[in-house]
């Protein structure tokens, strides 16, 4: 297939005729090989304004079109063009298929040699056959497409014609460029380069000629005279000066490097054709100046009567005086000394002035509306460009156009226009850290650009390692007299010291903060913090995300190098929260400060849900309260932290929460609290697969909990011991400690405990062969949870007991047990356990053959999992989803899943997981007649099993093993572990 679009779009199929399918075929075809949002196309297709029933026309355009593209294939069949999926829709574009593709690809090449890269420039510029897209009217995105491919093939004509110059081939520059400055006679580049040619020819009075109608066409079109270099090709050939005067052209010089801002460029190119201000506002540093410069510069010729450019800031940083800046305006348009004496009556001059004009008129830096009202020119023609650290909202009639901080491709772009691409494609990884240093500040990026092209030999890597120190980021993104410290400083300086104080505390908590927080910090009501807030949000000072704030990460680390804050209203905040973490867990926080009502009442409306969300928030206060000294505080917020985040707690603070914790406990010298916050430690490190570490702080646990005379508290820490041994390969050290456990609480009363140990005990009684001691262990068990009234405890002994069942025969009684503790778990909102289950019962259809319903189970655990980071038991998940897919008979699928989930068990050196694994391995080598190496896997995980003293499994892998080999040993070995199960 063959599409074509440098010029009337067409196919090498016959494409629908009406308007909509073409305009969005076109827009795929700008994102060849790109998702494209569903909202994205009906911006497109109705750039105007979308009616209701936009997205059925959308899906029933995308419906003919794939007839068209792909007659007789289905939506989702093999070869479909047009394909569709949750992020939109992509249009499928193999190499050689497109021509802007071979426009672009041949725009590159030859680069080594000038007498290659003019052929390549001849064939690219013969892609071409009119106006790209010349049939068809588009939105933003494809008119920012047609606006790059028409610059692209500018930029080819241009080297073209330089190259033909150089090479004294003026006759061919003539034939090449005399249609196109006849149709173009304003555009200076190709007019000077015209002219050249015919002098070199000898047609001197034509290459007059061709400057004169340039000169003309300049002044005609946009007002303008001609610039420095085609008054050098007029003085070279004429040996007179062009001495004219004109219009005024004040606009700075556009950044030659300047990328990236295809959308907002759009955007203001649209607004400028109307009266209204544009008003540009972003953060300090954002790249707004840069933007509005290049905008004007592409809209200038519209505005024949000059640029008129201004900043709005004084040097001292005050604001400007807006009848100064009149009186510079007004004297470039040829107001006399006598009109310009009369202060009072600028405003009205000015108005008479530009009421028959067409200027664009730039005014940088704004600090209020009223210094922008007065500069305002009065004509319909005119247009004005505003750049401001706010919105300006006030402004009435305004446009705005926010500046956000650059996307990843606008950073790359900007980078590698300083310092070039090949720099960066020999370092992308130490590229991309840079770029996420820079935190997509257009200012960061340029310097560090600067601070690169300036040392050609140092390695984008090292400096990327300079930025990751936060201490030193700010003293390394200066270069001249541009810094990031001294652009958000400024920033910083013109905000009311009250707006500065606030952040200051914000940025206390390193994080995102609720609105609630806020309101504790200020001492105010929410709806006056919510207020505060959303005024530092215009400003740009402060980021929203959802219903909370953060503190953009360059004024964090410029607020960090003055970081005397409010002592009394953080510990006020860091009591606040306590006060509602305690509310979630159902308990009170008597003598503490009282949160406003309505965060009393969020919290009472979704105790588990307010405690997901704030469980990060919670964690800072664990770190301020700590840094404070406020250590009571410390070690009530970090049990409530600890309480709240639920089993496992996985998150990045939990180890730090911990520890924080435990030395409270010890300053404070409370050996129970610090017994229970070793205990805590032991769970965090256990969870993340580090099981010397969590034996470690377990035994400190337990040696505490002795010292106590502790029944409940020994018994859980050896209980959780037993787990780590178990784990290590010791199944005898483990059953003996879960029976001094199952003593210790059954003397102190405590059913819940002894509930979880006969669930221990039930599983490792199966580990090691004694299959009716796991059923007659979890069946205490459970009757001990029943007793408990805590269905939870009861539905995670059922999750356990179903998988023995399962394992044995009793598949219908298991699914009873899972389906119950599902439906537990939902209810509980407890995604991790919901995953546990979900993985049970995965196994469960897998095992009796309902492949479907096993691999949705299993799919929807390891999401659930993911989502709560938790890659071990991720691990887990992905050795049963490898078991659905040998079963499926899809051994690619098992492969990739199986290692996924071996690799995981190596780096946390989990054996059993590796045991399980290998057997997956070895099962699915073996469907695939490789022998030799299911033989070897096979093995090695018998041998793991052993060494663990799980002789059911060593069976099971041992079966497998003698499936593919007749050693003796192997079968010699079996009737040794058949011995050893009791059933």
């Amino acid at each position: 297939m063959r599409f074509q679009v440098l010029g009337p779009m067409t196919a090498s199929v016959p494409l629908p005729s009406a308007a909509q399918p073409r305009r969005l075929l076109a827009v795929l075809l700008a994102r060849a090989g790109q998702f494209v949002g569903r909202d994205t196309l009906v911006d497109e297709l109705w750039p105007d304004g979308a009616p209701s029933s936009a997205a059925a026309i959308v899906q029933v355009t995308v419906s003919k079109l794939r007839k068209s593209l792909s007659p007789g294939l289905g939506a989702a069949e093999a070869g479909q063009r047009l394909r569709s999926g949750p992020r939109g829709y992509a249009l499928a574009v193999e190499p050689g298929e497109l021509d802007s593709d071979d426009f672009l690809t041949l725009l590159s090449a030859g680069a080594d040699d000038r007498a290659q890269r003019r052929r390549a420039l001849e064939r690219a510029l013969a892609c071409w056959r009119g106006d790209a897209f010349a049939d068809v009217a588009g939105g933003p995105l494809l008119e920012a497409h047609k606006l790059w491919l028409e610059d692209r093939r500018s930029a080819a004509l241009l080297q073209l014609v330089e190259l033909e110059l150089a090479d004294g081939d003026g006759r061919a520059v003539v034939e090449r460029l005399a249609p196109v400055v006849a149709a173009r006679p304003a555009d200076e580049r190709f007019a000077a380069r015209l002219a050249s040619a015919l002098g070199t020819v000898g047609r001197r009075e034509s290459a007059l000629e061709v400057l004169r109608r340039t000169r003309r066409a300049l002044w005609e079109e946009a007002g303008v005279w001609p610039g420095a270099d085609l008054v050098a090709v007029y003085r070279r050939i004429a040996g007179t000066e062009w001495t004219t005067p004109g219009p005024p052209a004040q606009l700075p010089p556009a950044v030659p490097d300047f990328t990236g801002r295809a959308a907002e460029l759009a955007d203001i190119s649209r607004a400028l054709r109307g009266p209204a201000p544009i008003v540009l506002h972003g953060a300090a540093g954002a790249g707004k100046s840069a933007l509005a410069v290049q905008a004007a510069w592409r809209a200038r010729r519209r505005f024949p009567d000059g640029q008129l450019t201004a900043s709005l800031r004084c040097q001292d940083g005050t604001p400007a005086d807006p009848a100064t800046v009149l009186t510079g305006f007004l004297r470039l348009l040829g107001a006399t000394p006598a009109e310009l004496a009369d202060r009072a009556g600028l405003a009205g001059l000015w108005r008479s002035y530009t009421a028959d004009r067409r200027l664009l008129v730039l005014l940088e830096d704004a600090a209020s509306e009223a210094q922008v009202r007065a500069l305002l020119p009065s004509g319909p023609g005119c247009a004005t460009l505003v750049t401001a650290r706010r919105e300006l909202s006030g402004l009435c009639g305004a446009h705005p156009v926010p500046v956000p901080e650059l996307s990843t491709e606008d950073g790359w772009a900007l980078l590698a226009a300083i310092v070039g691409e090949p720099r960066l494609r020999a370092e992308p990884e130490a590229a991309q850290r840079l770029l996420g240093h820079c935190a997509g500040l257009a200012l960061a990026v340029r310097i560090a650009g600067v601070k690169l092209a300036a040392r050609p030999g140092q390695r984008v890597a090292e400096l990327a390692a300079r930025l990751a120190d936060e201490r030193r980021r700010l003293d390394e993104l200066t270069t001249g007299d541009l810094g990031v410290r001294a652009t958000v400083t400024s920033a910083l300086r013109d905000r009311p010291a009250s707006e500065g104080a606030l952040l200051r505390l914000l940025a206390a908590f390193d994080g995102a903060v609720p609105d609630w927080c806020a309101a504790a910090l200020l001492d105010r009501p929410l709806t006056e913090a919510r207020d505060r807030l959303d005024a530092l949000v215009t400003a740009h000072l402060l980021e929203p995300a959802g219903t909370r704030w953060v503190v953009p990460p360059f004024l964090r680390l410029v607020l960090a190098e003055s970081p005397e804050t409010d002592r009394v209203a953080l510990r006020r905040a860091c009591e606040v929260t306590l006060v509602l973490a305690e509310h979630a867990r159902g308990h009170h926080a008597p003598g503490l400060p009282k949160p406003d009502p309505a965060a009393l009442r969020r919290v009472a409306a979704d105790p588990p849900g307010w405690a997901a969300e704030e469980t990060g928030l919670i964690a800072a206060a664990v770190r301020l309260a700590s840094a404070n000294g406020w250590h009571e505080l410390t070690e009530r917020l970090a049990d409530a932290c600890t309480a709240l985040a639920g089993r496992p707690w996985l998150g990045p603070d939990a180890r730090a929460v911990s520890v924080l914790g435990l030395a409270a406990a010890r300053r404070r010298q409370d050996p129970r609290a610090e017994a229970e916050k070793l205990y805590n430690l032991g769970s965090v490190h256990l969870q993340h697969g580090r099981g010397r570490q969590a034996r470690s702080y377990f035994v400190m646990a337990e040696t505490r909990f002795r010292r106590l005379d502790d029944p409940q508290g020994t018994g859980a820490a050896l209980a959780a011991l037993a787990d780590v041994h178990l784990d290590g390969g010791d199944p005898g050290a483990a059953e003996a400690e879960l029976r001094e456990a199952l003593d210790l609480l059954r003397d102190c009363g405590d059913r819940r405990g002894q509930a979880a140990v006969a669930a221990q005990l039930g599983s490792l009684a199966e580990d090691v062969g004694d299959v009716r001691r796991a059923v007659e262990s979890f069946e205490v068990s459970m009757l001990l949870a029943r007793e408990c009234d805590d269905g939870r405890w009861h539905d995670q002994a059922a999750k356990r007991y179903a998988d023995v069942l399962r394992r044995h025969g009793g598949c219908d009684q298991a699914a009873d047990l899972l389906t119950g503790a599902l439906g537990g778990a939902v209810r509980t909102r407890e995604r991790h356990w919901e995953a546990h289950v979900l993985r049970s019962l995965g196994d469960l259809h897998t095992e009796a053959g309902e492949l479907g319903d096993g691999e949705r189970c299993l799919t929807r655990s390891l999401a659930l999992f993911e989502q709560i980071g938790h890659r071990h038991a991720a691990a887990y998940t992905h050795r049963s989803l490898a078991e659905a897919r040998r079963r499926a008979g899809d051994p690619t699928g098992a492969l990739w899943h199986v290692r996924a989930a071996m690799g995981v068990f190596r780096e946390l050196r989990d054996r059993r997981g590796a045991g399980y694994a290998l057997l997956s391995l070895g099962r699915t080598q073996a469907d695939g007649g490789a022998g030799p190496e299911a033989a070897r896997n096979l093995r090695t995980s018998a041998d793991l099993f052993r060494e663990l003293g799980f002789p059911l499994w060593e069976l099971r892998a041992l079966r497998e093993l003698n499936g593919v080999t007749s050693e003796s040993p192997a079968h010699e070995r079996t009737r040794e572990v058949l011995t050893k199960i009791r059933t």
